[in-house]
């Protein structure tokens, strides 16, 4: 039986980078960083990935 491929996790880095675009905003009033919320979210969706394939690849030995 197939697998199927890891999805990269798009909507969840999105999120991460409006979440911490949306606290800069409320904190200080302004967007103060956006490069380096767009660091971070896609530094922690690439953690994300990795996690999801190893986890994957743990599961694929089990069978």
């Amino acid at each position: 039986m197939p697998f199927r491929s890891t999805k990269f996790p798009l909507a969840e880095g999105i999120g991460i980078f409006v979440g911490i675009l949306a606290w800069d905003l409320l904190t200080e009033g302004h967007f103060n960083h956006p490069f380096r919320a767009l660091l971070i979210a896609v530094s922690c969706t690439l953690v994300w990935y990795a996690v999801r394939c190893w986890r994957r690849g743990a599961k694929k030995k089990r069978r």
